[in-house]
């Protein structure tokens, strides 16, 4: 557990880095969601470094909440492809295209590492 426990601090500050320096939002919602996912995601990350008790716990709940993020940032990106798409004609196709390519990104970003360690939590206490 302490490999996710590590992943999970390291993913927590890319998150962050990514979300508040290299490409900082403008929706307030999305910012404060971000904020409580890479505090509960580091916190979670640093209770299986540590071994504490409530770790497991915490890195499952950090966990869902990140896909629950993911895949409302993944549903949001192809409601926009799809306006974009249907609006700007020509245009609005290549663009729609380039946020379809972001939403899987997104997943593969945000939603592989959850799935994963969810998968390694539940069967470890069974």
């Amino acid at each position: 557990m302490k490999l996710y426990g590590a992943l999970d601090l390291a993913f927590a500050a890319l998150y962050a880095w990514f979300g508040f320096v290299l490409t900082p939002g403008r929706s307030t919602a999305f910012n404060v969601s971000l904020a409580i996912v890479c505090v509960l995601l580091a916190a979670g990350g640093a209770g299986l470094v540590a071994g504490a008790r409530w770790g497991r716990p915490l890195a499952r709940v950090a966990c869902v909440l990140l896909l629950v993020f993911s895949a409302v940032v993944v549903l949001l990106l192809v409601a926009a492809s799809a306006y974009l798409r249907g609006i700007y004609g020509p245009l609005g196709q290549g663009i729609a295209t380039m946020t379809l390519a972001v939403a899987a990104l997104v997943l593969e970003a945000f939603a592989l590492l959850p799935i994963f360690q969810l998968r390694a939590l539940y069967r470890r206490e069974a």
